[in-house]
Order: structure tokens, then C-alpha cells, then sequence
């Protein structure tokens, strides 16, 4: 009778002990088959389930070799059917999203990442100066940033990311992969980046003031040496023919832009000094090299038949021109009522219309000026009798929307006065894909060697 009893009472010890038992036994299955999915993972997949780390991420397993052809292979599926003409890139900081335009025409939109408050993406005019299929930042302990496009020699650029669809990098813009890897495979050096608070989009432009294409009118032979009347005293005969249009091929913008190792300037003192490098005391000497004049330069440039860049600024009074990331010349310009503000606008030529084929087709894009701050002061209350403390705190109000342009991109050319010499040297050089960028600003500490030119707007 006593044994019944202590086998009763051992029962629901027993019971206890086996339902652990089972438990220990699903526990060890649930570990076998996550390792068993684990091991017959795709390495791709495996490798880039990444942590956060700094403005990028960081891979806290074992590394895994990147292969180039990745992108050839993926990239071969477009986002859409792209129209050849330039590419342009707009990034809209509210509302967290790209939108790529080509040839002016809506194509593709995804979610993206930038910068937190404390360290935000730039706003700005910007392109593509470098590409790599998979980077290591220099700068964020060695973080990995796949399908880099860099905008910046600072540290700024667009790639592949996590926690998309808010800001939670250090300045740079994170995007889906899938869409990192065709964006990759569309974009070329020199191709556009504009970043705003807003949304913004291109519109067709056409004003008397732009720019059109010449070819370079034919030389005139000398007169004889006993002939009272030469090549220079005959303008209206050269005007004649500078503006006689010819006959033009189309050129694809979506030529990529080649580094050279010849370097690039800087500062404005550079690019100015790059182009007028004769000392005036040395005028009268005969073997002081006398600098090329924009024609001359024109015509190297315009029989490399590549994309071209020019930016005019009102701070400086001055007109620069680029190609390929490297500085032409510049010279000085007249702006008509020279403190009112003119924003800044950003124009593109994108292809060639017309019965002929030499009138350009434009579009701009004008950008917003910096948003209205609030200032509030806070009145803070001293404890125990201490007297009461005031200091002032700005704080920037989020719902205010972004400041228009002082004034429209037409009211702007109709107000830049050009010398003859330097338009009809622009003329011959201009292709599609070349862009005219107006701005009240100099050239900035971002527009240097290797670089297109680059506004920074706040």
C-alpha cells in the first residue's frame, strides 16, 4: 500500500521530467535545421544582411569577395525603357525618394536613406565623379558601400543600403539594392545630381539668350601683302559666316566622361590664374608663352565632340567653362543689376531638333532657396530663489516650404550680358548633354580636381 502511494506521489514528477525531455529534443531540431538552412544559403543573400554601422553598414560576419560581373549580370534589366539623352538625378530630402529623369522624361522613382538632422546630405547641384561596384569608405571604419557613385571628394555619395525610407546615414543616400545595381549600370561620370528639401522637376525651356550650336566658320585666306584690306578688317563677313547654320550629326550625351591625369584647379584664383598664366610685366618679352584664346581652345574642345560645362556666377561676375572635370578658361561677364539675387537654375541641352539638327532642345530646373527659420526664446526658471535665466534657441520649423527662386530662369538670362568672343566659342564647343548652371554663388571648396562643377546650396 505504501509503494502505490509513493509511485501516485512520484507520478507528476515523471510527467514533469519527460515534458522537459520533449522540449529539450525540439530545441536541438530547431538548431539543426537553422543551420542546415544556414549552410545551403545563397552567398549572395548571405552577404550583405548587414548591421548599421556609422552612415552606412557593416558586415559582422565573414567578409565575401564582391564580384564585378554582379552588376553586368543584373543590370542588364533596366528600371524602364530609358530614352537615350542625358540622365538626371533629383533627390527630394522630405519626402525620402529619387526620381530619375531621361532625356527629360520621367523614368524611374525609389525610397531612399540620407542624412540624419545632425549630420544631413548637402543640397545642391552635383554629378557623378567616380563609380566603383564595391567600395570601402575611407572614412566610417572601413564600412562597405556597394554600387558606389560618388558626388563628393568630402565623403558623399549615393550606394547601396539599408533602413531605407528615412534619414539614418551621414550624408550619404542609401538605395534598394536592386535598384543600387540597374542605376549603376545606367549612370555615367558627369551624369546629374540635384538634391532639394522638395521634390523637384525638369521642365522644357527655350529662350533667345541660350546658347546654340555653330560650327567653326571656314577661314578666310589672307590678302595679298599689297592689299590695303585683310582678315580682320572685314567682321561683317565673319559674322556671315558664323551664322550661316550647318548641317550637324547628333551626339550621344550618354558619352562616358574620361579621367585624365591632368590636373584640375580648385579656387577661382586657380581657375583664373590656370587661364591667364602670362605675367602682365612681362608683356613685351618674346619668349613668354602667350596663353591660348578661347577660340583657340574652342576648337580642341569642340573636335573631342564631349559634353561640356558652364557656370556663370553672379558673386563672381564671371563665366567658367569645363570638359571632362577639367577647366577650359574663363572670363569676365556683366550682370545687370549686379546685388539682385538670381538663385540658382540649372539648364540642360539634351538633343539636337529641328529640320536641320542643329537647334538645341533644354529643360531647368530652378532651384528653392534655403527654408525661413524661427527664432524662439525660452524662458528657463532658477531654483531655490535663483534669478530667472534667458537664452536663445533657433529652431528651424519643419512644416515651412522651401523659399522660390529669387527670379525665373528667362528674367535671369535676359540679365547676363556675354562678350561676343566667348558666345561664339561656347557655340562651336556645345553638344547635348552639356548644361549652363546660373547661381548667386562662387565657385565652392566642392569644385576641384576631377570634379563637374558643384553648388552647394546649403
Amino acid at each position: 500500500m505504501a509503494t502505490t502511494t509513493a509511485r501516485r506521489d512520484q507520478a507528476p514528477y515523471r510527467a514533469l521530467r519527460c515534458q522537459r525531455r520533449a522540449r529539450s529534443d525540439i530545441f536541438a531540431f530547431g538548431i539543426a535545421l537553422a543551420v542546415a538552412v544556414t549552410a545551403t544559403a545563397a552567398p549572395a543573400a548571405a552577404s550583405y544582411r548587414f548591421g548599421y554601422w556609422g552612415p552606412h553598414y557593416w558586415a559582422p560576419h565573414k567578409r565575401v569577395a564582391h564580384n564585378p560581373k554582379t552588376a553586368e549580370r543584373a543590370g542588364k534589366e533596366p528600371v524602364v525603357d530609358v530614352p537615350k539623352g542625358p540622365l538626371q538625378i533629383f533627390i527630394s530630402i522630405n519626402q525620402q525618394k529619387m526620381h530619375v529623369y531621361g532625356n527629360g522624361v520621367h523614368i524611374a522613382d525609389t525610397s531612399i536613406a540620407t542624412g540624419v538632422p545632425s549630420l544631413p546630405t548637402p543640397l545642391g547641384v552635383f554629378s557623378v565623379i567616380q563609380k566603383q561596384v564595391f567600395h570601402r569608405s575611407n572614412i566610417y571604419s572601413n564600412a562597405p558601400m556597394p554600387y558606389m557613385q560618388r558626388i563628393t571628394w568630402s565623403g558623399v555619395a549615393m550606394h547601396e543600403g539599408e533602413s531605407i525610407g528615412h534619414r539614418a546615414s551621414h550624408g550619404c543616400i542609401r538605395m534598394p539594392r536592386d535598384f543600387a545595381v540597374r542605376l549603376y549600370r545606367l549612370t555615367k561620370l558627369g551624369t546629374r545630381v540635384i538634391i532639394s528639401n522638395s521634390e523637384l522637376k525638369p521642365a522644357e525651356f527655350a529662350d533667345p539668350y541660350l546658347f546654340v550650336h555653330k560650327e567653326k566658320p571656314p577661314e578666310i585666306a589672307a590678302a595679298p601683302p599689297n592689299s590695303v584690306e585683310t582678315a580682320a578688317a572685314k567682321p561683317a563677313e565673319l559674322a556671315a559666316h558664323a551664322d550661316t547654320p550647318v548641317l550637324l550629326q547628333p551626339v550621344q550625351s550618354d558619352v562616358p566622361v574620361p579621367q585624365t591625369a591632368t590636373p584640375a584647379v580648385s579656387t577661382d584664383a586657380k581657375v583664373e590664374n590656370a587661364a591667364h598664366p602670362a605675367d602682365p610685366g612681362k608683356a613685351g618679352d618674346a619668349t613668354a608663352p602667350t596663353p591660348p584664346s578661347p577660340a583657340e581652345l574652342a576648337k580642341v574642345a569642340a573636335a573631342k565632340k564631349t559634353q561640356i560645362a558652364i557656370f556663370i556666377s553672379r558673386k563672381r561676375q564671371r563665366l567658367y567653362v569645363r570638359q571632362n572635370f577639367e577647366p577650359l578658361f574663363d572670363a569676365p561677364i556683366a550682370i545687370a543689376q549686379p546685388e539682385a539675387p538670381i538663385g540658382t537654375h540649372v539648364l540642360t541641352a539634351l538633343e539636337f531638333i529641328g529640320p536641320d539638327r542643329t537647334i538645341l532642345r533644354w529643360n531647368v530646373v530652378s532651384l528653392p532657396g534655403e527654408a525661413p527659420k524661427r527664432v524662439q526664446y525660452v524662458e528657463e526658471r532658477g531654483r531655490y530663489g535663483e534669478p530667472a535665466r534667458r537664452r536663445r534657441r533657433e529652431v528651424v520649423d519643419q512644416r515651412a516650404t522651401d523659399a522660390p527662386p529669387p527670379q525665373s530662369p528667362a528674367q535671369v538670362l535676359a540679365r547676363i550680358d556675354i562678350p561676343a568672343d566667348i558666345s561664339e566659342a561656347i557655340s562651336q564647343m556645345i553638344v547635348p548633354g552639356s548644361s549652363l548652371v546660373v547661381s548667386d554663388q562662387g565657385l565652392g571648396d566642392e569644385t576641384g580636381e576631377g570634379t563637374d562643377f558643384v553648388v552647394v546650396t546649403h
